[in-house]
């Protein structure tokens, strides 16, 4: 495959994905006002579970994890979807789909910063005003809004920094595992994984079948469990994970992240009315100046040199 076509094949799924991604926002919150936290994880990621082993006994997929070391792959699994999808659904649940958009924008950011702390690679100039000036614009985006938050919005912004943190090592560690494993194999790794631990989390929650006995009831829910399931998980992941294998993470991370943010801001403003102002405007635009100014270093130098 030539690198035009690779390219092409890139952009694609990053349209692709920021539509999914970034529409998520308003999904999750409609399907939390018929199901729990837990039931919407255990039946989202059951449905993307179950969509990957059919078609790994179909034979549509090929997986082998035989013979290869499993600790990174754990790893990565046990940060996205496990930790990142239980604090993004709860952050989610108790903050605006405008601000949970905005705050998963900083994951580019904390790349970087990650990168430096595991990998000892040092930003270049340009990517350190990257993250000063996207941080600067998340900050704005929020202050307001926390000013007269009570805790249950504070609590979900702490929730949605853990999982941008979390789902930053992610973006690092694919690139990090891709040379043992394949992008289906991640995907499906992480598709199955999911699955265990939420439906597991939801039994001991209480939750019993519920969420699969609303699925299955047809309506609204189950189209929105579908969406995520197997739009945002299996197709979604799938195409994220191939452009983390084929671009830097820090790159991909600014490229995705900025066009999702555009989508669930927009969305949230004009599908569900939520409440925005200057200071809306203002932090998206610096958030997304910080993040452009980041992949631009990323191209020209690759954002990060390896400290001596």
């Amino acid at each position: 495959m030539n690198n035009k076509l690779e390219k092409l094949i890139s952009y694609f799924f990053f349209i692709f994905v920021a539509l999914f991604w970034g529409l998520s926002f308003l999904i999750i919150k409609e399907t939390l006002a018929e199901l729990d936290t837990y039931e919407v994880l255990a039946a989202r990621w059951g449905i993307s579970a179950t969509a990957y082993l059919l078609a790994a006994a179909l034979g549509i997929v090929k997986v082998r994890f035989k013979g290869k070391n499993l600790k990174g792959l754990l790893l990565l699994v046990l940060c996205q979807p496990c930790c990142y999808s239980l604090f993004e659904c709860l952050g989610v649940d108790k903050t605006t789909a405008t601000e949970s958009s905005i705050l998963i924008a900083a994951v580019p950011i904390i790349v970087i910063v990650e990168e430096f702390l595991i990998l000892k690679k040092v930003p270049v100039k340009m990517a350190i005003i990257g993250v000063l000036i996207g941080f600067s614009g998340v900050v704005l985006s929020i202050l307001p809004g926390a000013a007269d938050s009570d805790s249950s919005q504070i609590t979900g912004y702490i929730c949605l920094l853990i999982a941008i943190t979390v789902g930053a090592y992610y973006n690092m560690g694919v690139s990090l595992n891709s040379d043992q494993f394949s992008v289906i194999e991640i995907s499906f790794a992480m598709s199955v994984s999911g699955g265990i631990f939420f439906n597991i989390l939801s039994l001991v929650m209480g939750n019993g079948l519920h969420p699969y006995k609303v699925f299955l009831q047809g309506g609204p829910v189950t189209w929105q469990l579908l969406f995520l399931g197997l739009g945002c998980g299996v197709l979604c992941y799938a195409m994220y994970n191939y452009n983390l294998d084929k671009i830097s993470s820090t790159v991909a991370s600014c490229i995705q992240t900025n066009s999702i943010n555009v989508v669930g801001v927009v969305a949230g403003i004009m599908v569900l009315h939520e409440p925005w102002g200057w200071y809306t405007v203002i932090g998206v635009m610096l958030t997304v100046t910080g993040i452009v100014i980041c992949a631009l270093s990323g191209d020209k130098k690759k954002a990060l040199t390896t400290a001596e």
